[in-house]
């Protein structure tokens, strides 16, 4: 009876080994992407981390563990719980996907900014350590980077004086005149959202910049909105930043 009991203990423990090793099983925090699922959860909308495996895969095997790590680590930060998706593809039973992005070896990793159309261009190849630490470090510099993507370097100082101006239609003259002056298309564009950012909240109030701010990110949190809207969207969340005394967070 007592070497039954050690031989179920065994295979027992024999089993648990054998499951954390699997890349298919589900994963706290860690989306399990179809060709069904994919467009739904990386859209833009959010960053995103993506392992494309192959169940069959020793060096993917030994990614599990890192995975499910990440995935805790993730969902225990509000802050990246609401900005990052951290999803995982089996390319060998949906080879489509591997080849939209053009996965060539197992396990690929590949990142996905937010803001951006997702696209074999736009998806970076993640190439610095496979460690759940190495990658929330990653991460968490991407949100960094992108609080500010789409700020103006002119037109910034002139974001915080208009909160603190009395004539804040004289200010909107100022951001008029230094947005003319931007010669970049793409920094021509954002500076434009400087203005009608501050024309809005001369009609209805400065809480409009924190409110309007909060609305935005609520959305594309949500994971919800279309992947035209996403750039337009994230933009002017970036722009408002700048109103918002948020350099120093």
């Amino acid at each position: 009876m007592r070497i039954v009991l050690i031989c179920a203990a065994l295979l027992g423990a024999l089993a648990i080994v054998q499951a954390s090793d699997d890349p298919t099983i589900s994963l706290p925090g860690v989306v399990d992407l179809t060709p069904d699922t994919f467009d739904k959860f990386v859209n833009g909308a959010k960053h995103a981390i993506v392992e494309f495996y192959a169940p069959w895969c020793g060096h993917c095997k030994r990614m599990v563990p890192e995975f499910q790590k990440l995935g805790e680590l993730v969902t225990s930060d509000p802050k990246l719980k609401n900005q990052v998706v951290i999803g995982k593809v089996n390319a060998d039973n949906h080879r489509s996907l591997g080849e939209k992005f053009e996965v060539r070896g197992f396990p690929t990793i590949k990142y996905f900014a937010r803001g951006k159309p997702v696209n074999k261009d736009t998806a970076e190849d993640y190439q610095q350590a496979r460690t759940a630490t190495a990658f929330v470090d990653f991460l968490k510099g991407k949100l960094a980077a992108d609080k500010g993507f789409a700020r103006v370097e002119a037109l910034d100082p002139i974001a915080k004086k208009f909160v603190e101006a009395e004539d804040k239609a004289a200010v909107i003259a100022e951001a008029e005149a230094a947005a003319a002056t931007v010669e970049a298309e793409d920094a021509k564009a954002n500076a434009a959202i400087y203005v009608k950012v501050m024309q809005k909240a001369l009609e209805k109030g400065v809480e409009y910049l924190s409110k309007e701010k909060a609305r935005l990110e609520k959305m594309l949190a949500g994971g919800s909105v279309a992947a035209a809207k996403v750039d337009e969207m994230s933009r002017k969340t970036s722009v408002l930043g700048a109103f918002l005394d948020e350099d120093d967070e």
